[in-house]
């Protein structure tokens, strides 16, 4: 099996370490954290260093990718052109837990998660690095920009498009043909049944709240 790296030593990161122990696809070698000391141990595996070290890394352990392991959208961004500008060759695979039902014309960019019950439906696209949570499901056509993300229980019609670092929170539902904007942020348990633009955090049953946000303002606590 080739070595993965896992970025980000978080609660995300154990999802992912069940999902290639499932899979059996990669070998982990361990994370890089930036905010952790080094030699933590996280469900079984150490810190070995930070991004600033990745090129070390890389050497001394024959690194094919790394796994970005941040649920935070503009975090995971972040760190994805903080690796980008140490211009290393390395792959960013995709990783998907084997109970995910997924139709056969999907497509799924590099970089992106897709949890344990995730239903995605035909001719659906997943952009790059984006998070499908566990129990979310994607309706037949619709689109999810780059570094966008369902978190758990979400439901997505058919003909959605989700923008860029968007968010969907836990447990919301958004019906078809509907448009969410860039940076935008959908609130948990919300009913989505009309157009949101960018920039936005919206919430309510239906939505009935919508305030400005900025591309870093924090959603997930």
């Amino acid at each position: 099996m080739k070595n993965v790296l896992i970025s980000g030593a978080s609660g995300h990161s154990k999802m992912i370490i069940d999902i290639l122990h499932k899979t059996k696809t990669y070998n982990i070698i361990g994370f890089i954290d930036s905010f952790k000391e080094d030699g933590r141990n996280i469900s079984g595996y150490d810190i070995i260093g930070s991004i600033d070290d990745l090129k070390r890394i890389k050497e001394e352990h024959n690194i094919y990718g790394i796994i970005i392991g941040v649920g935070d959208n503009f975090t995971r961004k972040e760190m994805k052109e903080r690796i980008d500008n140490l211009s290393l060759v390395l792959k960013f695979p995709s990783v998907i837990h084997p109970s995910a039902v997924i139709a056969e014309d999907v497509t799924i960019s590099e970089g992106s998660v897709i949890m344990a019950s995730v239903v995605v439906n035909a001719n659906a696209k997943i952009g790059e690095f984006c998070i499908l949570n566990t129990a979310t499901s994607l309706g037949h056509d619709s689109v999810m920009a780059d570094f966008s993300s369902l978190a758990s229980g979400a439901t997505i019609g058919g003909n959605v498009k989700i923008g860029f670092c968007s968010a969907i929170c836990l447990k919301a539902s958004v019906i078809q043909n509907i448009t969410i904007g860039n940076y935008t942020v959908i609130g948990a348990a919300s009913l989505v049944l009309k157009s949101i633009g960018n920039l936005k955090q919206a919430f309510g049953v239906p939505i009935n709240t919508i305030k400005d946000r900025e591309p870093n303002s924090k959603y997930l606590g």
